[in-house]
């Protein structure tokens, strides 16, 4: 029987239900805090699992009842971003401890996206566990697990593709946001179709610009108004999205706002106003800053649409367009994508079907990239209380003790097989929905962001004279359009100058051409062939360039290119 908690020591790990196990805490090099535990007793053959937790910021929730309640302004970190000091260990830590493994978890040296050092982070927790299991005559453990839930799925996916720590045995994946950084553009895109549709009502406009972050408490308070003048969110929150009757009261008496939300739910493929609201909030609140953290992004935009199709006449006019350097859009994706390269490590992965913060479409990241033999992935039903990381504890054993059977000689589980085992151990069967009819289909994002979209206007480069000859030039939000040429760099300088300019006309139809981001002093010119060349190429490049000031002189400095296919 588990000790009462409040005969647990200061120096033991208390977990749900009372148990006590040998605590250490402490912080490593990278500044991240850590929490190890394991039972008494523990030997190396007994093996370790690593908990990685999900995104952690200044919101704990999002309730249907209260708005507000979405506020935490009570947690230390909320005004500073400071990673908490004594790391959970997740929610299957009572059985998983119970089983004789130790756990060990890192706050991570950043909240927030902290993929662009967790895998450093872990990595010195794995040392630090070391050492603790050292100090009582234990080596390495034999045994090695690792598992995430949500931004740890990411996490997980880089330790497994780092050399940081040792190649786990096993992985558990929990609502992973495995396809890695490209979850950002969800976000991105649905703050642009939600300011696109509410342009017109007064009150219901976001924080800009887009990319600065704007103040707490207050800032979210103003967030929320915002959207409740344009989507009425406050009452529809409060209605039972299952229930056809109270969804069309509702729509009778909010016949505006119902026209609007549909018009964003369905163009941005948001699941409900639930996920609607959450995910904005990343958008107004966390994308500035991961932009804007020098730990992070360090101030490059790398979020762009201007090549982008919504899909609606409406919101392809309405919306805000940007640029972005191929190299900034780089660095996001680079913290982090999955390459698929993680040994003979063995992964379960689950997901609920109907999760719209981190879609159940991640999962194609990892079907595309792992073995199928080192792979399996279930889906968890809760189309009718759609969640993110909704799961029962006894849905999460059961993924969990199919991996750990397959680690130790089991063949490898199928859905059929998480299902079962979980209707096999659960009290109740309410408590088990996997269906292992349900597949992922489609894949992230929800629009294409390869600039597929044809072009507006002829764009060249003339090797013979380096002049830069573009068409369909817009500033962005200016229907004005503009043709001209830009004359090559002067002796001793690095600028190209306006040679001609000539307006060819107005607009008022979104199109994809050559842009001028007046924010950023940054030109767009999109597919220039290259002309006056022998052999002739076929081959067309996206040019990008900045405005500035040499030496008294305005021009155009060449920063980056990218070859199209």
């Amino acid at each position: 029987m588990p000790a009462l908690a409040w005969n647990c020591a200061e120096a033991q790990y208390e977990t749900e239900n009372g148990a006590c196990y040998p605590v250490w805490y402490g912080e490593t090099a990278s500044g991240a805090y850590y929490t190890i535990a394991k039972p008494a007793g523990w030997v190396a053959s007994d093996g370790l699992v690593i908990w990685n937790h999900g995104f952690q910021s200044f919101m704990t929730g999002f309730e249907p009842t209260d708005l507000l309640s979405l506020l935490n302004p009570f947690w230390d970190g909320y005004y500073t971003g400071d990673v908490q000091d004594e790391p959970g260990l997740g929610p299957y830590a009572e059985t998983i401890l119970a089983e004789g493994f130790a756990m060990a978890a890192s706050s991570y040296s950043q909240t927030g996206w902290a993929v662009f050092d967790s895998q450093v982070s872990n990595g010195e927790l794995y040392e630090q566990f070391l050492s603790v299991a050292a100090n009582e005559g234990q080596g390495a453990p034999t045994q090695f697990y690792i598992v995430g839930a949500s931004l740890g799925g990411i996490v997980t996916m880089r330790d497994l593709e780092s050399d940081l720590v040792p190649e786990p045995d096993g992985a558990l994946i929990l609502c992973g946001a495995v396809a890695g950084a490209v979850n950002w553009y969800e976000a991105f895109d649905l703050r642009t179709i939600y300011e696109a549709v509410c342009a017109s009502v007064p009150g219901a406009g976001l924080p800009t610009p887009w990319y600065e972050r704007p103040e707490l408490l207050f800032g979210e308070v103003d967030f929320l108004d915002s959207l409740d003048k344009c989507t009425g969110i406050s009452t529809r929150l409060l209605i039972d999205e299952n229930d056809p009757l109270e969804v069309f009261v509702w729509e009778l008496n909010n016949p505006d706002a119902a026209d609007r939300l549909e018009e964003i739910l369905e163009t941005s493929d948001t699941r409900n106003v639930f996920f609607m609201g959450l995910n904005l909030w990343y958008a107004v609140f966390q994308i500035p800053r991961l932009i804007n953290d020098e730990t992070q992004l360090n101030g490059l935009l790398p979020f762009d649409n201007i090549g982008i199709d919504y899909g609606d006449g409406s919101v392809n006019q309405a919306a805000l367009r940007t640029i972005a350097l191929p190299s900034s859009s780089a660095a996001l994706l680079a913290n982090y994508t999955p390459t698929g390269d993680i040994g003979s490590t063995r992964v379960v992965s689950i997901h609920t079907s109907h999760d719209g913060l981190v879609k159940v479409q991640n999962q194609t990241a990892l079907i595309n990239a792992l073995p199928t033999n080192q792979l399996t992935v279930a889906i968890v039903n809760d189309s009718n209380s759609p969640s993110h990381c909704g799961f029962t504890i006894d849905e999460g054993l059961a993924a969990w003790h199919e991996l750990s059977d397959w680690v130790q000689g089991s063949l490898q589980p199928n859905p059929v097989d998480l299902a079962l085992t979980c209707l096999a151990t659960a009290e109740d069967e309410d408590n088990c929905n996997y269906d292992p009819g349900l597949t992922v289909s489609t894949t992230l994002p929800t629009f294409k962001r390869d600039n597929a979209i044809a072009i507006t206007g002829s764009n060249s480069f003339d090797s013979a004279t380096a002049e830069l000859s573009f068409e369909s030039l817009q500033a962005l939000g200016i229907d004005t359009t503009y043709a001209g040429v830009l004359a090559p760099p002067a002796a001793g300088s690095s600028l190209f100058t306006l040679q001609e300019l000539n307006e060819t006309g107005s607009t008022p139809i979104w199109q994809h051409g050559a842009a001028f981001d007046a924010n950023q002093s940054l030109l767009y010119v999109p597919r220039v062939k290259v002309i006056n060349i022998s052999p002739p190429d076929s081959t067309e490049y996206d040019v990008y360039m900045r405005l500035t000031n040499e030496a008294g002189v305005d021009g155009l400095e060449f920063i980056e290119l990218e070859e199209k296919p």
